[in-house]
């Protein structure tokens, strides 16, 4: 597999867990029409949003600065784990709002 094949399918993981926690949030949004503690639920939301924000801008900076070789910088900036973290944040904000 050569260096652009590599790349590409870098891409294509972050771009698929980012496409998931959207989904998620999606989800949240969705479940937040009518439900009792929406106002409550809306801050964790908008919380977990910034978050996800964040992490799209540090992951950008990250694959501009090293074209090369993204996936050890993001993976040295543990931006692999702030994923899994957002992620199970937002699962636990489902759950609690009974989706």
């Amino acid at each position: 597999m050569n260096t652009d094949q590599m790349a590409e399918r870098q891409v294509r993981l972050y771009e698929a867990r980012m496409k998931r926690l959207d989904e998620l949030i999606e989800k949240a949004r969705k479940g937040l029409d009518g439900h009792p503690e929406k106002h409550k639920h809306e801050k964790t939301l908008a919380e977990i949003l910034e978050r996800r924000d964040a992490l799209q801008v540090r992951i950008d900076e990250l694959t501009l600065k090293h074209p090369d070789d993204p996936q050890e910088q993001i993976e040295k900036a543990g931006l692999m784990a702030v994923w899994d973290v957002l992620a199970q944040d937002l699962e636990k904000l489902l759950e609690r709002m009974g989706l």
